[in-house]
């Protein structure tokens, strides 16, 4: 919201910034009291409108009239300040909005024009009218110029939003797993301890046992640490490759690795891909018996495509060996739904196993 403020305030002092040239243009050229009378109700007009946006419309149609009152009773080369108008017209929500203030402007700016020359009788001098056309693209280019610049406020505020959701489901998966696993796992080193205590008195060599099965446990739970804190730090694709890369060697499987993009990956996305990765190369070395794993990522358009392909022993049945994994699964899955993405799974007892991730680009 900060960001989005700022933005807004460099917005106003960027379009308040065009008001410099035609005020030194007062200070320095002679003007009469009725032109210079004029100019500044256009200024006040133009910051009103900058700084108002429910009334905007309103102001602009006073530019407009000004505009063209300057146009009619000095000269046609003052319908040039018609650009101030026409950048606030360019703000407003619609194009059938813009349209219908572009044609009040040329009723207004053509009445001018004949109105001058209807006064002074000169003759038509046409070197102004490019300027004046001008006009008319303007809106329609400013307007296309401010929806990217939503856009892109509105992108970087999901993004935002998309950060903090993964950080929220990080920890609740991070306090699922302390609950689920360590909390277990401490609740049978206490109950050992107290069998420990009533044992030691009574059978020492029970005793001892109870207490190497301790240590035991109390090096899992030592592990299980050091994995949780492994996840919780920031995964970087090559990273996360390199170790896959280890694994797949240590366990006897053939690792082959196609890339076919050079993009950059949003960090969130890159995170969360390197953690699904994770998951299917474990899943690969405990489940697939596998002679051969191929990884590639690949750029589809405004997508990436991560997939890891087996060439072990497949399914069974379309579920049968989600069974053996299926929390890494679901895992995956709950994270991929936080930035818009997919997993789908290929298998047959004959072709391995096929894991595809899609995922946005940015």
């Amino acid at each position: 919201m900060r960001s989005l403020l700022l933005s807004n305030h460099s917005k106003k002092t960027a379009l308040l910034g065009l008001l410099i040239l035609p005020l030194s243009y007062l200070f320095f050229m002679p003007v009469e009291l009725g032109y210079l009378v004029l100019f500044i109700l256009l200024g006040i007009s133009y910051y009103k409108s900058v700084a108002n946006d429910k009334y905007r419309i309103v102001y602009i149609i006073v530019q407009l009239g000004t505009v063209a009152i300057l146009g009619a009773f000095y000269t046609p080369w003052s319908l040039c300040f018609g650009f101030y108008p026409a950048v606030m017209t360019g703000l407003l929500d619609s194009y059938r909005l813009i349209t219908r203030i572009m044609i009040t402007m040329t009723f207004l700016y053509a009445g001018a024009i004949i109105l001058f020359y209807m006064q002074t009788l000169n003759q038509f001098q046409p070197y102004w009218i490019p300027v004046v056309l001008s006009l008319y693209v303007i809106p329609y280019v400013i307007r296309v110029f401010y929806r990217s610049w939503e856009m892109n406020m509105k992108l970087q505020k999901a993004n935002k939003e998309i950060t903090r959701l993964v950080k929220n489901a990080e920890r609740q998966r991070i306090a699922r797993d302390l609950h689920d696993t360590l909390g277990q796992t401490l609740s049978m080193i206490t109950v050992k301890s107290e069998l420990v205590e009533r044992l030691i008195t009574k059978d020492k060599e029970q005793a001892i046992a109870e207490v190497q099965e301790v240590q035991t446990i109390s090096r899992s739970i030592l592990l299980q640490v050091r994995e949780l804190v492994s996840d919780m730090q920031s995964i970087k694709i090559e990273d996360e490759l390199n170790h896959a890369k280890s694994i797949l060697h240590s366990a006897g499987i053939q690792f082959i690795y196609e890339k076919n993009t050079a993009a950059s990956i949003e960090p969130t996305i890159e995170h969360i891909l390197g953690m699904c990765l994770r998951e299917c190369i474990t899943n690969v070395v405990n489940h697939s018996n596998a002679d051969t794993c191929t990884i590639s990522l690949e750029e589809l358009q405004e997508k990436l495509v991560l997939v890891v392909k087996d060439d072990g022993k497949g399914l069974d049945k379309e579920y049968t060996r989600f069974d053996e994994f299926g929390n890494g699964v679901l895992g995956m899955r709950e994270r991929l739904l936080l930035i818009e993405g997919e997993i789908n799974y290929e298998s047959s007892q004959s072709q391995g196993t096929k894991v595809t991730i899609t995922v946005p680009k940015k």
